[in-house]
Parts: C-alpha cells; structure tokens; sequence
C-alpha cells in the first residue's frame, strides 16, 4: 500500500477526531505533497506546534477570510432586522466568534470530504 495512501488514512482518522492532523517535521514534504495532491490547500494551514517543539507540525482548518464573512453575516442579521441594535452592540463579538467556529466546524468536513474522494482516487490506480 502506497504511503500516500495510509497518510491520507491517518489524516482523515485524525480531523474527523480530533479537527486538525498532528505530525513531526520527517513527514513535512510528504504532508505538503499530499495537500497538494489531494487539493486541500485552500482548506489548510501548516504550522509549528510550539515553538519550544520545532520538529512538531500541526495541520488545521484554514481560518483565512472567517473573521470578515462572519461580521458581514452578523451586520446582515442586523439589516434585517433579526437581531435588534441593542443585540448587536451587546452580543457581536459573540455572534462573529460563533460563526467562526462553525464555518471551521464546516471547513474540516470539507477536508474530510475531499480527503476521502482523493483516497478513492488513489486506491483505484493502485
């Protein structure tokens, strides 16, 4: 069995349980590879753990762009009049960090999605 193969077994194990995929800094061409590969760049970030840990690498849901479709949603609720002015000044911080936390939610089952297609892909040329 190809080692991509088992690498996209254990990412997709690791984000349908955990959300994010850790792994050491060996297997970093490979990971970037099979991102790359699979077509999930757009949908990720690579980083360190920690920075007293540098050979530890974590792959997470990208959260580039939430920030900003979840205040604009929030000042949509507001025009139309499903939250009152009084809600939003109380609660927007609230609302936008809700948001953010379920398009990640959403995000990760994209990943799972398209991680799961490629390794169909994959174990039929195989």
């Amino acid at each position: 069995m190809s080692e991509y193969v088992l690498l996209t077994e254990r990412m997709i194990k690791a984000f349908k349980k955990y959300g994010c995929f850790i792994f050491e800094s060996t297997e970093l061409e490979k990971v970037r590879d099979l991102i790359v590969k699979s077509e999930i760049s757009r949908l990720v970030e690579i980083k360190a753990v920690d920075e007293r840990y540098p050979y530890i690498y974590i792959v997470t849901a990208s959260t580039k762009g939430l920030d900003r479709e979840c205040a604009s949603i929030v000042e949509s609720m507001l025009a139309k009049g499903e939250i009152s002015q009084l809600e939003y000044k109380r609660y927007r911080r609230e609302l936008i960090e809700q948001c953010i936390v379920s398009l990640e939610r959403e995000r990760v089952k994209e990943i799972i999605v398209v991680l799961e297609s490629y390794l169909s892909k994959v174990r039929e040329h195989t």
